[in-house]
């Protein structure tokens, strides 16, 4: 093996990579083997609907008998947890309980999921809203308890950590907390970093990396993009926090720049 790529393997085994469960499956599965890639599985409901128990658990075997990581995230497209539309509401629910039902087969670490909060919708229904999505996820959080994993909840389109916060303090637990999505906080984000960190604190326990412009959420490699990544880690680590790392590539190649890429190394070294 050529040094360079031992180098590549020792960096590797030290984050997550999202790997949608379809291309997993049938594409990346061989490559997640020769580097040693720790997966972050992605569900959506097609693969939730298409797959059974068995093909599930065939895989989960192959990872953890090379010792892979895991990481789950599940799905989000079209959901609404604090939804106030009754029916939609019901459909989000019955999605996330197939979701759910499957994590015990993985034994995942950490599993990342999203509020669904869209200040366009919500803002003037945020007591409504937080009801809802309490009702939704604290089964899930028993759920977490019980089986050893941390439920976390990712920012999307929350321009503050406000809904986080109060989720967090609603259901109070060890297993539930946030994971931190960099690229997403540069687009849509409007509090400044250092306040998501001090607001959230321990319950930072997974960052998405990624980066963009500020105007689009893209997901491209790090250092392409104007993500302060230098800053992100000198602010964990005066707040002494030491989150999973998980790179969201959205095609392959864009790994292996982020890989390269000299913030991220420093950014692995520093926080690590």
């Amino acid at each position: 093996m050529m040094e360079e790529q031992k180098k590549l393997i020792r960096l590797l085994a030290k984050v997550q990579v999202n790997v949608p469960f379809k291309r997993l499956e049938g594409e990346y599965l061989p490559l997640i083997l020769e580097y040693g890639i720790n997966p972050e599985i992605g569900f959506d409901a097609d693969a939730l609907d298409m797959t059974s128990d068995k093909a599930f658990r065939e895989l989960a075997d192959i990872l953890k008998t090379n010792n892979r990581s895991i990481t789950l995230h599940g799905p989000f497209m079209d959901l609404v947890p604090g939804g106030l539309d009754a029916m939609l509401l019901a459909a989000t629910r019955k999605r996330l309980e197939r979701f759910f039902e499957i994590i015990p087969i993985f034994e995942p670490a950490n599993v990342v999921c999203h509020s669904g909060y869209d200040p366009c919708y919500y803002r003037k229904n945020w007591e409504e809203w937080l009801s809802n999505s309490v009702e939704t996820w604290e089964p899930h959080v028993h759920l977490a308890e019980r089986f050893g994993f941390k439920l976390l909840l990712e920012n999307v389109y929350e321009n503050s950590p406000k809904v986080h916060s109060a989720l967090f303090s609603a259901i109070p637990s060890d297993n539930f907390g946030f994971c931190f999505d960099v690229g997403h906080h540069n687009v849509f984000g409007k509090s400044p970093l250092k306040e998501w960190v001090q607001a959230l604190g321990e319950k930072i326990m997974e960052l998405h990396l990624h980066d963009n412009d500020g105007a689009e959420d893209t997901h491209q490699a790090i250092g392409t993009g104007n993500v302060d990544f230098i800053g992100l880690f000198q602010v964990m680590n005066k707040n002494g926090l030491t989150p999973t790392i998980c790179l969201e590539p959205h095609e392959e190649e864009t790994l292996w720049q982020s890989l390269a890429s000299d913030d991220f190394k420093k950014f692995v070294e520093n926080l690590l």
